[in-house]
């Protein structure tokens, strides 16, 4: 078993948090919580700490374990249900990732490209990502993750000065449950992905340090907020509501003197990565879940991995992101399948592991 280092661990959580926020999160959050989203991005930070709690419990419970194994040892059997299910909703959200990221570059870049172009040039290097497995998956993450961070820097410093802060007045003037609402996007699109990294056992991680990986979500949270504040501190309400992704026309204000055209589509590649590792490290969970559960041997492996990538591939055009019913699904029904399976299956793993250990503590 090929290590993986705290710091590439640590790159996954940052990419992980980060990705949902374009197209989805950032959309809906304004449409909920209007000029107080920043506020709900607070409130996510917070509140997040508990699915954060609950998937610390299970991943130190044994240290050996990745989730597939762990489910089959707390429940048997069903355990391999429980697999399967999460994983379907790991599918699920890989699925809209991808069609995601294939209609942002679609709409803002190659307009005059076919989409099925787009996602055919995209899911070859997923296909090679996976088949590489999560050792080659992190280190790319690692190496992706200085480069995005010095481009957040620079945008937040070049964008700041823009702000006008009564864009953002008057302060808490949105309903308290419109704040949470918003709060309950960010924590589902932003932070329960987290749980995609169950699937990496904590033995497989070296110089792992769990405070770091709190203060690596803590600076990804209080990015999505500030982003949010930005956006409409710099745009307002209304013209932020009008732009289908508002963050993407907002790096259309960083300038770096007069001889950089179209700079915004340099810095928002950082989006894009972070769709890009979370799509990977979604296959990973999911293939790595269907060899576990049906002990694929190492060549049926391979050859479900490229299977389930393109299934991805075909199924994306099918998948609507633009009308407005998608923003209905994104604010109700997605957001009840995302708490339903990341949020509630592991409160009961976690539920059932305090069992288990109160259990053999009584028998020793």
């Amino acid at each position: 078993m090929k290590k993986i280092s705290g710091m590439e661990y640590n790159s996954l959580v940052w990419f992980l948090i980060r990705a949902g926020y374009i197209g989805v999160t950032i959309s809906n959050l304004i449409m909920i919580s209007g000029r107080d989203s920043w506020i709900s991005g607070i409130v996510a930070l917070i509140l997040g700490f508990i699915p954060l709690a609950i998937f610390a419990y299970i991943q130190n419970y044994d240290d050996k374990k990745n989730i597939c194994e762990l489910n089959e040892y707390l429940f048997g059997k069903f355990g391999k249900v429980i697999n399967i299910i999460l994983a379907l909703g790991v599918f699920i959200v890989v699925v809209l990732a991808f069609v995601d990221i294939v209609h942002f570059i679609n709409t803002q870049f190659l307009y005059r490209t076919h989409p099925f172009i787009i996602s055919v040039v995209f899911i070859v290097p997923i296909i090679y990502g996976v088949l590489k497995g999560i050792n080659a998956i992190s280190r790319t993450s690692l190496l992706l993750f200085y480069i995005v961070v010095a481009a957040v820097i620079f945008i937040v410093f070049s964008v700041f000065g823009g702000v006008d802060i009564q864009n953002l007045q008057p302060f808490l003037n949105t309903k308290s449950s419109s704040i949470l609402h918003g709060s309950l996007i960010i924590i589902a699109y932003n932070i329960l992905p987290l749980f995609f990294l169950l699937i990496i056992p904590k033995m497989q991680l070296t110089n792992y340090s769990h405070k770091k990986s709190i203060i690596f979500y803590i600076i990804a949270v209080l990015s999505l907020a500030n982003a949010a504040f930005l956006t409409i501190g710099t745009f307002g309400l209304e013209l932020s509501l009008l732009y289908e992704y508002p963050e993407f026309h907002l790096l259309k204000k960083v300038e770096i003197g007069n001889f950089v055209d179209r700079l915004e589509s340099i810095l928002s590649t950082e989006w894009i990565i972070a769709l890009f590792i979370l799509i990977m490290v979604g296959m990973y969970y999911v293939t790595k879940t269907f060899a576990h559960t049906f002990k694929f041997k190492e060549k049926t492996n391979k050859v479900f991995i490229i299977f389930a990538c393109l299934l991805v591939l075909f199924i994306s055009p099918f998948v609507l992101v633009t009308n407005g019913s998608s923003n209905e699904w994104y604010k109700h029904y997605m957001l009840y399948i995302m708490f339903a399976v990341f949020f509630i299956i592991p409160l009961i793993i976690m539920i059932r592991c305090l069992l288990k250990h109160s259990h053999n503590e009584d028998s020793a």
